[in-house]
């Protein structure tokens, strides 16, 4: 295996590790690399690319307002996609607050989206209300069971819920990358759960054109 494909899949089995780790109740530990040790490579811009870029599947879902969305809507403007659930303690916050950083570094208009895997809790007011903490002008979508389930497939991204305790409440296990969509529709990079701000801020002025 190529040296960056191999840097690439370190990279994102430690980021799988640090979700199981954070939002489950009883994932794994960090999984550690080669030699015991559990840092990561540095990330590189090419670990995260989609090469060629590919149309991004539709979000074919409804927003924190009750009305239909169509990730077309956006064309014309960049945008970052990211799934996860409002009761997530740490893993999803922590992303929210790094991609919300890394827009006001861009200095340019980036739309946030949040597509939750945890429709059951996560209505349209729960979203709203969680998303409007950040203050940025995030978007989220919800839908049914089987709407959430085909959107995430499209995307590539895996979940699954965790037993429920006594009081009924419940951890979500699940992919923990942002995905860049470029002002024309396509699929530009997925974006490792721990990327700094300023590195997702330097894929946003790559994929802008500068």
């Amino acid at each position: 295996m190529p040296v960056s494909r191999l840097r690439a899949s370190l990279i994102l089995a430690l980021a799988l590790a640090l979700a199981l780790a954070a939002c489950g109740s009883s994932g794994p530990a960090f999984t550690a690399f080669p030699g015991g040790d559990i840092t990561p490579p540095p990330l590189a811009a090419a670990d995260t690319v989609y090469n060629p870029p590919r149309p991004a599947p539709d979000l074919a879902l409804t927003d924190a307002s009750g009305q239909p969305f169509d990730l077309a809507s956006l064309r014309g403007t960049l945008s970052l996609v990211y799934f996860g659930y409002t009761h997530c303690p740490d893993v999803c916050p922590t992303t929210l607050a790094d991609l919300r950083t890394a827009v006001t570094a861009f200095g340019k208009p980036v739309k946030v989206v949040f597509v939750t895997i945890d429709p059951a809790r996560d209505t349209a007011p729960v979203i709203k209300t969680y998303l409007d903490a950040f203050k940025a002008g995030f978007i989220g979508l919800t839908g049914t069971d089987a709407q959430i389930a085909a959107v995430a497939k499209a995307w590539g991204v895996g979940y699954s819920a965790e037993p429920a305790d006594s009081s009924g409440s419940y951890s979500m296990i699940h992919t923990s990358e942002s995905y860049l969509v470029d002002a024309s529709g396509q699929l530009r990079n997925h974006i490792p759960f721990g990327a700094t701000a300023d590195f997702v801020a330097s894929l946003l002025r790559t994929a802008s054109g500068g």
